[in-house]
């Protein structure tokens, strides 16, 4: 199995580094990111044959029936490889095999393929491993989660609109856990060994919540991005937390929907999974994104943040009115482009270790971690330089603020990074043009009254049935 050569002409690149592109230039971007998780998933395969892995001939067997999928059902493959969990799981894999640890699990490539039948409404059978206790959570990427645990023996589907027979009640042996997927009556049977009395483990299904805009606006898996490295760590958004999550994102998409359509479409075509996250009693975020942050920034209303190896994935905890969700959208999709071009076009040297200062954090910042921070808020400046023009007066002298204040702290950074050492030759390609963007700003008060703006699009909440929606 191939992954396919890439090149991206001048123009697309320097039209990214300014922040655009269009669909064409992001769909450059993420026919890259399904190339890489494919060579990582190749050599997570052959890593843990040369090793001597006790997972080598179930991985082995998971590349093989992912071969025939992606031959015979393409658009399923591109969803799940793709897919941010599949993205963390397969670099975690690999780094783990190379580091020697104990834990690696190569044979979960088996949930990735059992996805991809799902999807496709196909047949597959995968062996996945499952503890010594016999306790077992795989996560399908995109879909959700099917547990071992207390039940009836019936996992149900989609709020009761399937069911899954609940094979194998008994404990589960520590050598492999048997996952059969007929994806066209959307049947999974996870076997084990009959060994304990009857009621004592049975199979559970938890879907994966989504939310989908009317028309062509984007749909956001609520899912965690370490759902396949750590299943059993994961909380599900249940539909009242779904419900909630789409009042809350509701008018800050349909702003960026009516009044920022290249984002917007931007957004929907990048983005396929919101992270809820949760906070601890004192209203700091329970993740790795608030590693470094004052006790003001993880204690805002609205937290947001992204992950380098999960592009396609925004975390938030809080929320905010239209403009915030809005602008904050804005400022994670650029995060996620910038993520998915420095895997192809490496902008910042390895060897680079300076730590520089950055207006919108305290303390000073890593060189990667500036220039990620200078491209999101050129992102974040331009949203505000439109959005001065559909303001009432009011509203105006907010956007003003905003837009006047992000524009000093590019020109702080650009400068900065101008003369910095550590970036490679596209670095400083991609800092010459966010510099010459923010040059060109110009700051001169919105024409008008802004218009009122209208609800086109919707948000509802559906719960993932292998690809299709319905009700939860």
């Amino acid at each position: 199995m191939r992954s396919d050569r890439h090149e991206m002409p001048t123009g697309t690149f320097l039209a990214i580094a300014r922040g655009g592109g269009g669909r064409s230039a992001v769909r450059r971007l993420l026919a890259g990111q399904l190339s890489r998780n494919l060579l990582a998933l190749r050599e997570v395969v052959a890593l843990s044959q040369d090793v001597g892995h006790p997972h080598a001939p179930l991985a082995r067997h998971a590349w093989t029936l992912l071969a025939e999928l992606r031959r015979d059902a393409p658009g399923a493959a591109r969803a799940v490889l793709g897919y941010p969990s599949v993205s963390v799981w397969a670099v975690r894999t690999l780094a783990a095999l190379r580091d020697g640890e104990i834990g690696a699990e190569p044979a979960l490539l088996g949930a990735v393929v059992a996805a991809v039948a799902l999807r496709a409404g196909t047949r597959a059978r995968v062996v996945m491993p499952t503890a010594p206790t016999g306790a077992a959570v795989v996560a399908l990427p995109g879909l959700g989660l099917l547990r071992r645990g207390p039940g009836d023996g019936v996992a149900k589907l989609n709020g009761g609109g399937a069911a899954l027979p609940g094979h194998g009640t008994g404990e589960l042996n520590g050598g492999g856990a048997e996952l059969t997927v007929d994806g066209g009556r959307g049947l999974v049977a996870l076997d084990g060994v009959p060994a304990t009395p009857a009621g004592d483990a049975r199979l559970s299904w938890q879907p994966t919540y989504r939310l989908r805009a009317r028309g062509r606006g984007p749909v956001f898996h609520l899912d965690d991005p370490w759902a396949l490295v750590d299943p059993a760590g994961v909380v599900p958004v249940d539909a009242a937390g779904a419900a909630r999550w789409r009042a809350r994102l509701a008018p800050g998409w349909r702003l960026l929907a009516t009044r920022h359509r290249s984002s917007a479409a931007d957004l929907a075509e990048v983005v396929s999974v919101l992270t809820p996250l949760r906070r601890d009693p004192a209203g700091r975020p329970l993740a790795a994104l608030a590693g470094g942050g004052t006790p003001a920034e993880l204690t805002a209303p609205l937290i947001s943040g992204t992950f380098p190896a999960a592009v396609g994935c925004i975390a938030l905890a809080g929320t905010g009115d239209a403009r915030t969700i809005a602008a904050t959208l804005v400022h994670e999709l650029a995060h996620n482009k910038l993520a998915a071009l420095d895997d192809l076009f490496p902008l910042v040297e390895p060897t680079a270790g300076a730590r520089h200062p950055a207006p919108w954090r305290a303390g000073p910042r890593p060189l990667p971690a500036l220039v990620h921070g200078l491209y999101a808020h050129v992102a974040v400046g331009g949203f505000w330089l439109r959005q001065r023009h559909h303001e009432t007066a009011a509203g105006r002298h907010l956007a003003r603020a905003e837009f006047v204040r992000v524009r000093a702290a590019c020109r702080e950074v650009a400068g900065l990074l101008r003369v910095a050492d550590g970036l490679t030759g596209h670095g400083r390609l991609l800092v010459e043009q966010l510099d010459t963007v923010v040059a060109g700003w110009a700051d001169r008060p919105a024409p008008g009254r802004g218009r009122p703006v209208r609800d086109r699009t919707g948000w509802r909440p559906v719960a993932t049935r292998w690809g299709a929606s319905v009700s939860p």
